[in-house]
């Protein structure tokens, strides 16, 4: 019964269509449109090139691409387009070409990438118009816009003379191959930075007894050497700020605790990430990132593409951590302590982390506390370690402390070579939820026996093969790669680890 409701009700939806779509041609017919004068009016005619707008669609696998528009060009024949990566302007590198009907394309888009666009309208021979001119090339950058800092100059002096406090994400960049000095802390304060050097020829930064770079908001580091020699200060050579405004407080950011009741702890939060990312880092003395003094809750933490050369014996800071979420004074908004931050997300990818000292006192990571919804509103958290090789981080300590044990908690590695690094498993809880192959990660003792559990479950055991005097040497800037070649020569370890050894 209701199927034939449903069928008879089509068939007067289809009658009834056919019927409006007759009367629509009959009143256009008595209107006096005829079918030529729907075609263009311009004819006989050399053509212009359309002005182009630039916008980004998230693709379904969850990539991105920039979308190329403009607006019909009357009478043409179609278009052409090319579109190409200029980071090297002597060595364009073609992403899409060819021809379209319509008024738009798309080329892959990628952070911190500079483009230029062609798009070329053709002619119709049917209209007799001619194509025109060859179109100049426009420009098109991912890059966020960026105060340039000259070369010679301090870096902590020049932006506390010309940064200004906004909401809007702010970038200084420095020239392509200069020379800096930083002989203070930069401090960023509340404002989303990113601080940059060139991408194809990296600025170098020698850092002074005191220096570091001080946030209480999201931070981007890309492109830039760091001389870390100098550094005389336990700590971060990225750290958050000593003094965050009472604004970076969960209760006026309004972010509630899960153990707390869904009250907000005396905690300071950061919801957005710290990103360090295709740079370098001489004689780091201490950590690459930490908290600091103050009590924070971190809620993303990236190193991507980096080699660290730490010199850190232990001695400058026992409670330290290349990684640390552990701070140092443990100081809250209200003014007493709160000892439940911690980091939510950690990522190393494409990296080599290692030191060229023993250490008996440090971790790779080290928490605040494992009970991470004491400063979030939940338990859950992330480290995801890919293709990284490590180096004697640390030979003598656990690879990590206070990591969350429980499930909630997810770690991820894999293709990772571990070398002269001890008890994994300390990091790796056994309530964690894991993602990993045992086949597809090395390790080898050298200061210590490898740990019976970690080469039970988290890792093969291999000679590894790398050049132990390698692995001695600080970074030299002046050279391919710095100076070092941290080549495996093992059965699984040649095939993994950071990628730029496999060459």
């Amino acid at each position: 019964m209701n199927k034939n409701r449903i069928f008879t009700s089509g068939k007067m939806c289809a009658i009834a269509l056919v019927g409006a779509g007759a009367l629509m041609l009959a009143s256009c017919a008595e209107d006096g449109f005829t079918e030529e004068q729907f075609v263009s009016s311009v004819t006989n005619s050399k053509l212009t090139n359309p002005e182009l707008t630039f916008g980004s669609q998230v693709n379904s696998d969850g990539s991105e691409s920039v979308i190329v528009k403009w607006e019909t060009v009357a009478g043409a024949g179609g278009y052409e387009y090319e579109a190409y990566n200029v980071d090297d302007p002597t060595k364009p590198v073609e992403l899409a070409k060819g021809t379209v009907d319509g008024t738009s394309f798309t080329f892959p888009k990628a952070e911190d990438t500079n483009y230029e666009v062609k798009v070329h309208t053709l002619g119709n021979t049917r209209l007799n118009n001619t194509e025109a001119d060859a179109p100049e090339a426009v420009k098109y950058s991912t890059l966020v816009p960026a105060i340039t800092i000259p070369a010679g100059q301090d870096i902590a002096e020049f932006v506390a003379a010309n940064m200004q406090d906004s909401e809007n994400e702010q970038a200084f960049e420095l020239e392509a191959g200069g020379q800096y000095t930083c002989n203070t802390a930069v401090d960023f304060k509340t404002n989303k930075m990113t601080l940059r050097g060139n991408k194809l020829d990296h600025a170098t930064v020698v850092m002074g007894e005191k220096a570091a770079i001080f946030t209480s908001a999201q931070l981007k580091v890309k492109f830039i050497k760091f001389d870390c020699s100098a550094i005389n200060r336990k700590g971060g050579v990225i750290e958050m700020s000593p003094e965050p405004p009472a604004s970076c407080s969960a209760e006026a950011q309004k972010v509630g605790a899960g153990k707390n009741g869904g009250k907000p702890a005396d905690v300071y939060i950061l919801q957005d990430p710290i990103v360090i990312q295709d740079c370098a880092f001489k004689n780091v003395c201490d950590g690459l990132f930490s908290v600091g003094e103050c009590s924070w809750g971190i809620a993303d933490v990236r190193v991507m593409n980096c080699v660290v050369q730490l010199n850190n014996d232990g001695m400058k800071n026992s409670n330290g951590a290349i990684i640390c979420g552990f701070s140092n004074a443990f100081k809250a908004p209200s003014g007493g302590s709160f000892w439940y931050g911690g980091i939510k997300s950690i990522t190393i990818k494409e990296s080599t982390i290692y030191n060229i000292v023993s250490n008996s006192k440090n971790r790779m990571f080290r928490f605040n506390n494992k009970d991470l919804d004491r400063a979030f509103p939940t338990a859950d958290g992330s480290c995801t370690m890919m293709d990284n090789t490590f180096v004697r981080v640390y030979d003598k300590k656990e690879f990590g402390n206070n990591t969350p044990n429980r499930k909630e908690y997810v770690i991820t590695f894999d293709n990772n070579i571990f070398y002269d690094c001890f008890r994994l498993q300390k990091f790796i809880q056994g309530n964690c939820t894991k993602t990993f192959h045992q086949e597809l990660n090395t390790i080898q003792g050298i200061a210590n026996s490898v740990d019976g559990t970690d080469k039970g479950k988290y890792a093969t055991e291999e000679e590894i093969g790398i050049d132990v005097a390698e692995t001695k040497k600080e970074l030299d800037f002046t050279q391919p790669n710095y100076g070092i070649n941290f080549k495996a020569t093992g059965a699984i370890s040649s095939t993994i680890g950071d990628p730029r050894w496999k060459n």
